[in-house]
């Protein structure tokens, strides 16, 4: 009778141990397992090694899903292109624009702003997740593809991991295509030539220029700070400093003449337009005044041509009568009395005697 009450106990305590790990498992993990998610898809042309089912997305290195599946699409959309096709539940609260709909305008927005999905080493331990992260678009294009996707299709990007590999594939190819002998004699001729140069050098006589130089370039130093600390450079620059607040006094008189000139340069504008429209109005009666002069010329032309005979007379009688005037007047200063009393009286016959 104890011994089945013993089982009876042993019993009920592991139907209750069973009971509280259920509901400490559906307590701490049922919203992982009942979260909602909207599964994305995704295409890479190299190798996944590392990234398994269950294996993290992460957007920027925050966790934002799990891989659901991962397979070929050759076994998926019977193609030949031989892409890796991965899958990935993401929760749904995460991005501000839904990944329900591969035709929402948002989701395509955000895909041709740069939306990628790339391969990620996780440590040392060789696992790897998906990173989501905006890349450059135009140095990531999207793969090529025939067939039309089952889920919400996200490109992907190579690898860093590839892109560090293709580079020093890259490398390696470029060191192969050199030629290395050529290079290795160029470099060996290079160094017989220096040898021989430094063998053939005086390097005595090559030092001793070199301590002359030296002590040159410090004796210019000691003259340099001479001059520097001198009392003419000290002069010279307090010379230069009253030489300035002489000009600056000299800017400052003449501020105000200044001003007023400028302030009077539209009013001599306006007088110089009035005097140039008064020019311009002379200008045009210029060729009916020059008619009219050269019509008065003609006309005391012709009237001198016809009193020619009588000008030639009245300019003799001008004449004779200046003579006249001109003996008059000497007569007069030789003789006065003749001006008042007429002619001399005749010489004295007892003179004549």
């Amino acid at each position: 009778m104890m011994e089945n009450i013993s089982y009876f106990k042993i019993g009920l305590f592991v139907i209750c141990a069973i009971v509280i790990g259920v509901i400490g498992v559906v307590v701490l993990g049922g919203a992982k397992f009942f979260q909602k998610k909207n599964i994305i898809e995704t295409y890479i042309d190299e190798s996944v090694q590392g990234l398994d089912i269950g294996s993290p997305v992460k957007f920027r290195g925050v966790p934002v899903g799990n891989v659901e599946e991962i397979t070929l699409t050759g076994v998926e959309y019977g193609t030949r292109r031989g892409y890796v096709v991965v899958r990935a539940g993401i929760s749904r609260n995460v991005f501000q624009f839904s990944l329900a709909d591969p035709a929402n305008p948002a989701f395509i927005a955000e895909v041709q702003r740069g939306l990628r999905v790339r391969l990620a080493p996780q440590g040392l331990t060789g696992q790897a997740y998906l990173e989501a992260d905006y890349l450059n678009p135009k140095l990531n294009p999207p793969l090529e593809i025939d067939w039309r996707p089952k889920y919400p299709y996200v490109p992907s990007a190579q690898s860093k991991i590839t892109q560090l590999s293709d580079a020093v594939e890259r490398i390696l190819r470029n060191v192969e295509q050199l030629d290395i002998q050529r290079l290795i004699g160029s470099v060996e001729s290079s160094l017989k030539t220096i040898d021989k140069l430094a063998s053939g050098a005086n390097l005595d006589k090559i030092s001793t220029q070199a301590v002359a130089l030296l002590t040159e370039v410090r004796e210019t130093n000691l003259q340099l700070k001479q001059v520097v600390g001198g009392s003419d450079l000290k002069d010279a620059v307090k010379d230069a400093a009253v030489a300035a607040g002489t000009a600056r006094q000299i800017l400052e008189r003449a501020d105000k003449p200044l001003s007023q000139l400028i302030a009077d340069l539209p009013k001599a504008s306006e007088s110089i337009n009035r005097v140039a429209q008064r020019l311009d109005a002379v200008t045009a009666n210029l060729p009916e005044t020059n008619a009219q002069f050269r019509q008065t010329l003609q006309q005391l032309n012709r009237l001198i041509s016809g009193q020619q005979r009588d000008i030639e007379k009245t300019v003799e009688n001008l004449r004779s009568m200046s003579e006249s005037l001109k003996e008059a007047v000497d007569n007069s200063k030789k003789y006065p009395s003749q001006l008042l009393f007429g002619a001399p009286p005749p010489p004295s016959k007892v003179m004549g005697k």
